[in-house]
């Protein structure tokens, strides 16, 4: 009975703990964030004629730097390419030298 009794207040403790040191908004220093913004000063909406949706392909190298792969609309391919290639991450939750997709709506 003593032993059960512990292992349970240890799991409530742990349990409590972890709770207590949760990140009440997760996305506010994420990589996502930081492209988020650069993208939004761009102000690509502008070449556009409807809502689009671009999927653009990228990865980060070891200088924590974004690197334009590719997008999937060429319209604005090279203000995409221009706005985020070689833009310094504050973040470091993404991985070194693999590719990412990710997709970015625009609105008219």
């Amino acid at each position: 009975m003593r032993f059960t009794k512990s292992i349970l207040m240890t799991a409530l403790f742990a349990l409590i703990l972890g709770t207590a040191s949760a990140s009440t908004n997760p996305e506010t220093n994420s990589a996502r964030t930081e492209i988020k913004k650069l993208i939004e000063k761009a102000d690509l909406a502008d070449n556009i004629k409807s809502d689009v949706i671009v999927n653009v392909k990228f990865m980060v190298n070891s200088n924590n730097e974004i690197i334009i792969i590719s997008t999937d609309h060429k319209n604005l391919d090279s203000g995409i390419k221009s706005t985020l290639n070689y833009k310094k991450l504050k973040s470091s939750d993404m991985e070194v030298n693999m590719t990412y997709t990710l997709p970015v709506s625009l609105k008219k």
